[in-house]
């Protein structure tokens, strides 16, 4: 059964590509942890918005507390008392909406005295309530504060709220953030669970000062457009469902000319749906791309932002010739100054136009240089069209007859670059999710792995690299960029070699400071000597030219390396590895990740380091046990690791909070604990080779980490950013 539409404008069948982001999302509606805000950082053309509402439908459908508000900022929003009243109306429709268990209500034409009828008995009180305020408030001049208690109302009168504020369509304007920011940090002083939506280079200043010393914090979740999966899906099940045939080639090239962004595809997807055209050529694809870039969806989607921009027809002209030409120069890049004579706007105009043009990541812009977005090609092609109409005055059919053949020679070449990137070794994710794991080293070393497993079946290879006792602990991966895109002397293929910054054991210090610099290079056989040495060196310039201090070559060939190339690798210190081995560490890395899609319940608790809490933490865990079916004999050592685990957290740490944070995870096979605390780890608890002081014995407690291993099947201690955590597992046997 489908789950029914509420706010969602697409069934939940055809919102692809996003159910572990609305998981969260839905998840984060009981979160009792520090962080109470979850900000979504989005790229503009993301569908984010719709995110949002499916996860309203979903809050709705479940039932339960607390209730879900979901509250949209429109274009334009500038009147302080008009986005107040539509905040109140919205909050007050949505939650008695909610509590009467009828959907229909959520958007209807409803006046005050219709709130009040509907309401609950229950609710009766406060709402009638809550609207005379309204009214009164109303004629004092007040109304914007008196709404921006509103959540503070619902919270004090015993109504728990979930808020969902989609900040997407707002003009990133000084006068229009500071009353976004005004109202998000009031809902959060509520104390609640709390979702800000923002473009991602807007959203620091909508949560600018949730991080002082009263604010909670705030977790981020990043999104960006579909993955070409995805999208594929996506086109698939909105072409099913608008009625618009089309085969899997145009499906495909329909994905990689609009970047996989689900808004634009939905865009053009329903102009074919109404004008009933076919996509079963790239040539029908182009005709109809050209012409809703001229005067259709895409043309309406690009038009609006630039009227937001800049409201004067003629300075739009203006700075549309100006992007075109930035675009279409020898040069991608211009300084700001010449930007700003060109136009003529005084100093503050300038910047607002600068900074929303950059916010919606049109341009991207630094405090001296402009550089018109390149990557979009949606964008690009609206730019030359635009151009040509509006400045150059050429004849339409001239326009469409360019851009359309155009874009049909740029066809095959589109996808031929996606096939050459979906035959190539993903580097750049894998090495993205280098989080201080231990590895076997012999996956990096491929002289030793084809003395060692050449040959051999896949399940004997498994079975030799669970023996191997001699790992690597790979470091924590925080930013990863190609190569081509620092400037520098040297050439490097753009998707084919690439530079992970992180750290050695995830410890933040200079010292431990590192820099890997990675490469997938062609050799049909096994690359030889010269090759290696040439990709050692070029690398190894780059390493010195960008001035970093220590740095790790990785390379990656199809059938691995010569002996002498190998012998080359050894002397550098780098390392080498064939495809093969890539995907064995891929798949390695891959099961570490496996706990996420098999946990079946999660449970949070936050408990006081005082008093005898920890044994409210050993009842927690053996009601939970118990639950699970596990023998009296192992919910005895878990109880007993659990205690031993918060006492260890709050004698070792200097907490600021004096809290103990704990989860557990019921997976099909097994039980998950974490305790974690915050505050700065003393010296003498600092790992040292993942062994700690307290475990050598050194500390007053020493015995107590030894004692949880013997008590459970895996047990794990580590830092993390601001604290330790200490991770048991427990298998049902």
């Amino acid at each position: 059964m489908l789950q029914p539409r509420i706010l969602g404008r697409v069934n939940r069948d055809v919102f692809i590509g996003r159910d572990a982001e609305l998981r969260q999302i839905v998840r984060h509606a009981g979160a009792i942890d520090h962080s109470r805000v979850l900000a979504l950082a989005a790229q503009p053309d993301a569908g984010v918005s719709e995110l949002l509402r499916q996860a309203y439908d979903q809050l709705f459908a479940r039932r339960g507390d607390p209730v879900p508000i979901y509250f949209a900022f429109k274009r334009g929003d500038v009147n302080a008392p008009s986005v107040a009243r539509r905040f109140f109306q919205t909050f007050l429709q949505q939650f008695v909406a909610y509590r009467r268990v009828d959907p229909s209500l959520c958007e209807a034409q409803l006046t005050f005295n219709d709130l009040v009828e509907y309401a609950l008995p229950a609710d009766y009180e406060l709402i009638s309530g809550l609207i005379d305020s309204f009214r009164r408030e109303e004629t004092s001049g007040n109304l914007f504060t008196f709404c921006l208690s509103l959540p503070q109302r619902f919270t004090a009168a015993g109504r728990a709220v979930f808020p969902l504020i989609d900040c997407l369509k707002l003009r990133p304007f000084r006068e229009e953030a500071t009353m976004a920011h005004d109202l998000i940090l009031a809902i959060e002083r509520a104390g609640g669970p709390l979702v800000v939506a923002g473009l991602r280079r807007q959203l620091g200043d909508l949560l600018h000062g949730f991080d002082n010393g009263e604010q909670t914090g705030h977790a981020t979740l990043h999104l960006k457009r579909l993955s070409d999966d995805s999208a594929q899906r996506l086109t698939d099940a909105l072409a099913r469902d608008l009625g618009v045939e089309a085969d899997d080639a145009t499906r495909d090239l329909i994905v990689q000319q609009l970047n996989a962004s689900p808004t634009l595809i939905g865009e053009l997807l329903q102009t074919a749906g109404d004008k009933q055209i076919s996509l079963t050529s790239f040539r029908d694809f182009g005709r109809l791309y050209v012409d809703d870039l001229l005067g259709g969806r895409l043309n309406r989607y690009f038009d609006r932002i630039l009227e937001l921009v800049v409201a004067d027809p003629q300075h739009r002209r203006l700075l549309l010739r100006l992007l075109y030409e930035s675009a279409t120069g020898d040069s991608p890049r211009a300084s700001l100054w010449s930007w700003k004579k060109r136009l003529g706007y005084a100093a503050a105009d300038f910047e607002r136009v600068i900074d929303a043009l950059h916010v919606w990541e049109l341009v991207n812009s630094s405090s001296a240089f402009i550089e018109v977005n390149a990557d979009w090609l949606a964008w690009l092609d609206y730019l030359r069209a635009q151009h040509r109409l509006e400045t150059a005055a050429e004849p339409r059919a001239q326009i469409v007859a360019s851009i359309l053949l155009e874009s049909l020679k740029r066809a095959p070449q589109t996808m031929a670059r996606k096939y050459r990137r979906d035959a190539a070794l993903n580097v750049n994710d894998l090495v993205a999710r280098f989080d201080c794991q231990n590895v076997p080293a012999i996956l990096f070393h491929y002289d030793r792995f084809a003395a060692a497993y050449r040959g051999e079946p896949d399940d004997l290879i498994g079975n030799g690299l669970d023996r191997e006792d001699d790992l690597i602990q790979l470091p924590q991966i925080v930013q990863v960029a190609r190569c081509a895109s620092y400037a520098t002397t040297l050439s490097f293929e753009t998707e084919r070699s690439l530079v992970a910054h992180g750290f050695d054991g995830g410890e933040y210090t200079d010292e431990n400071e590192t820099v890997w610099l990675c490469a997938a290079i062609d050799s049909k056989l096994e690359a030889s000597r010269e090759l290696a040495e040439d990709w050692c060196n070029r690398l190894s310039s780059f390493a010195r030219e960008r001035g970093f201090a220590r740095f790790r070559v990785w390379l990656i060939a199809p059938e691995g390396f010569s002996d002498a190339a190998s012998e080359v690798l050894n002397e550098r210190g780098a390392f080498g590895s064939s495809h093969q081995q890539f995907e064995l560490l891929k798949a390695r890395l891959d099961t570490s990740n496996e706990t996420d899609a098999q946990v079946v319940d999660e449970f949070e608790m936050v408990l006081p380091m005082s008093g005898d809490t920890e044994l409210i933490a050993a009842r927690t865990a053996e009601q939970i046990a118990r639950r699970v079916n596990f023998q009296p004999e192992a919910i005895n050592q878990i109880k007993t690791a659990v205690v031993e685990a918060c006492i260890n957290a709050a004698e070792h740490s200097l907490s600021p909070d004096r809290k103990i944070y704990q989860r557990f995870i019921v997976e099909d096979d097994r039980l998950v604990i974490t305790v974690a605390s915050r505050g700065v780890v003393p010296a003498q608890s600092r790992t040292n080779g993942g062994v700690t002081d307290q475990e050598n014995g050194n500390g007053r407690r020493g015995w107590g980490l030894k004692l949880i291993k013997t008590l459970m099947d895996e047990v794990e201690f580590e830092r993390v950013d601001d604290g330790t955590q200490l991770r048991m597992t427990k298998f049902r046997k």
